[in-house]
């Protein structure tokens, strides 16, 4: 029998975070909490249908048979979380100045054949979610439109006004090379980008003015407990986005489960109780 696998996927298009994956022939299960694991089967049209729920303290709804026996022995002896990311082959908005990656779009695994047909549009949030606030753009309201309209538009602009996406295939070194897309120019196809060429994060950093830079700076802060799952994540960076974490303990602590690692253990400990303080109250 094939061995299980045991991986993170980011959830993109927009962000939503990463999902934990165990997979076995015939079977996967994924979770965002590292808890509650949504079992799937491969059906007979090579897709994967929702089965059961399992949680390691049996309250799941997944029954242990000969046919689930290796889903099942697979989720008690998965490793520790969070998994290391595997999607590797990633999807990059390009800046329309120097052709470089500027946004995130999708990412998926290795082995996958990926779409020479993109679509080259970046948004912050699901359509109608406008939880996004940015201190930069003032008080809550203080904004005609939702921040995160305000950052759609500012990525546009930054893509220009015919857009360009191309595929990466990243290697270990943190680089990554160019694959070949519907309409993309020549001398993109097959060219070698240097690990400071891509953003450590969702978004560029650096922009032309400083209003730019806070508001792609309050997106990642907003969006710290979920990148916090992140494996791979210089020092600095997760020492800030610990930080912002810390300021959102309730989403902090759906993740907990997830930290590859905590930089202020005591920091963390003490958003973590608020956040159990705030479920009991």
């Amino acid at each position: 029998m094939e061995p299980a696998r045991y991986y993170s996927l980011r959830r993109l298009s927009p962000y939503q975070g990463t999902v934990q994956v165990v997979e076995c022939p015939g079977f996967r299960a994924m979770s965002a909490d590292g808890e509650r694991w949504r079992v799937q089967f491969l059906n007979q049209r090579t897709r994967f249908s929702t089965y059961a729920v399992w949680r390691d303290d049996g309250q799941g709804s997944l029954i242990e048979t000969a046919r689930t026996a290796p889903i099942v022995q697979a989720l008690r002896a998965r490793p520790a979380l969070p998994f290391p990311l595997a999607d590797s082959l990633e999807l990059w908005l390009l800046d329309a100045r120097e052709r470089l990656p500027l946004a995130l779009l999708a990412a998926t695994l290795p082995e996958r054949t990926p779409s020479r047909a993109v679509t080259p549009v970046w948004r912050a949030a699901l359509a109608g979610d406008d939880a996004f606030h940015a201190p930069s753009l003032g008080a809550a309201g203080a904004s005609p439109i939702p921040h995160r309209a305000v950052l759609d538009r500012c990525v546009q602009r930054a893509a220009g006004a015919q857009p360009v996406a191309q595929w990466f295939r990243r290697t270990p070194d943190g680089g990554g090379v160019g694959l070949d897309s519907a309409g993309l120019e020549a001398r993109l196809r097959g060219r070698r980008l240097d690990a400071a060429d891509f953003p450590e994060l969702l978004l560029r950093t650096e922009w032309q003015t400083e209003a730019e830079r806070n508001l792609v700076h309050d997106y990642h802060d907003w969006h710290a407990p979920q990148l916090l799952t992140h494996t791979g994540l210089s020092p600095a960076v997760r020492a800030r986005l610990e930080r912002a974490a810390c300021r959102q303990a309730s989403r902090l602590y759906r993740v907990r489960n997830l930290l590859p690692e905590v930089l202020d253990p005591e920091a963390v400990r003490v958003a973590l109780v608020e956040a159990v303080i705030r479920q009991s109250a």
